[in-house]
């Protein structure tokens, strides 16, 4: 018999979904990302709706600004750290 190993996140939302490669790439990796990581490298048109639906299943998604140089809004970058919080 052979196991065969369950893709990371999979527990938590399907396979192939958005939310699922999110977490497999970065869940508990201490890799950080930005928004445009996540749009231009893993095709993702909406990544703050992902993120609110990973905080919504308790995840801990931190933000941290980061300087650019450009005005305006600053650049966000984001990490997701193994611990979830349960309600």
């Amino acid at each position: 018999m052979s196991k065969t190993k369950k893709a990371i996140g999979t527990k938590f939302f399907k396979k192939g979904t958005q939310n699922q490669k999110i977490l497999a790439k970065f869940w508990g990796t201490g890799k950080t990302f930005t928004m445009d990581t996540l749009r231009e490298k893993m095709n993702i048109q909406s990544p703050g709706a992902r993120l609110s639906e990973l905080k919504g299943e308790g995840f801990v998604v931190k933000a941290k600004a980061i300087e650019t140089g450009h005005q305006g809004r600053p650049t966000m970058q984001y990490s997701i750290p193994k611990r979830r919080v349960i309600a």
